[in-house]
């Protein structure tokens, strides 16, 4: 199964009224609405349990992933807003300075090290000059969704069930964002999935 078929299998399940989200941006919510004036890219979106935050606020935003049946679900919840489809591996298709955010939300850490670099500069260069990246990716510690387990391919990068995954430590996190000011950067708990969760959530604004 391709990689889009794999989450169109996924998406073409879920129920757009059951759509729910966490509060793991609000700790950036005034950050956010102070540059509500460019879009915020909501990139990997799903479903778009992040969108319907974004919207819920006033902010305008563009949902985006790669799977066709994840966009029918955003269009159904949130007719209004629109929604690109595409690949991360690719340079995204928007204009540099675009965006006053990106979310990227459990949507970064599928791809090899080289991919991931390449993504990340591809993000810095939509956001505007004062614009941020709001992302979480798989901790080492993601043992119940992973985490050492599979074959590894590339240091905590590892073909698991059909796909590839990749778990991050505090050092990868600090070379992926090298150039970057980080503002925040720590372990979490999601609690939005039937098991817990291990993430790191990362705060970065382009310099």
């Amino acid at each position: 199964m391709t990689s889009e078929a794999y989450w169109d299998a996924i998406f073409a399940g879920h129920q757009a009224e059951n759509l729910h989200y966490d509060l793991w941006l609000e700790p950036y919510a005034e950050m956010l609405q102070q540059r509500s004036g460019r879009p915020i890219l909501d990139l990997g979106c799903g479903a778009g349990n992040n969108t319907l935050y974004a919207a819920e606020r006033g902010w305008p935003v563009i949902a985006c992933d790669r799977s066709g049946e994840a966009l029918k679900r955003v269009n159904e919840r949130l007719p209004g807003v629109p929604t690109v489809r595409l690949d991360l591996r690719e340079r995204l298709p928007f204009d540099d300075g675009i965006a006053s955010a990106v979310i990227a939300d459990l949507c970064l850490h599928y791809f090899s090290w080289a991919e991931t670099v390449c993504m990340v500069d591809d993000i810095r260069r939509v956001l505007s000059a004062d614009g941020l990246l709001l992302c979480r990716v798989n901790s080492t510690r993601d043992q119940e969704y992973g985490a050492g387990q599979g074959t590894e391919v590339e240091p905590h990068y590892y073909a698991w069930e059909g796909q590839l995954k990749r778990f991050f430590d505090r050092a990868q996190v600090d070379r992926l964002f090298r150039g970057w000011a980080l503002l925040n950067a720590e372990e979490q708990v999601m609690t939005r999935y039937a098991k817990e969760k291990q993430v790191w959530m990362i705060a970065a604004a382009k310099r």
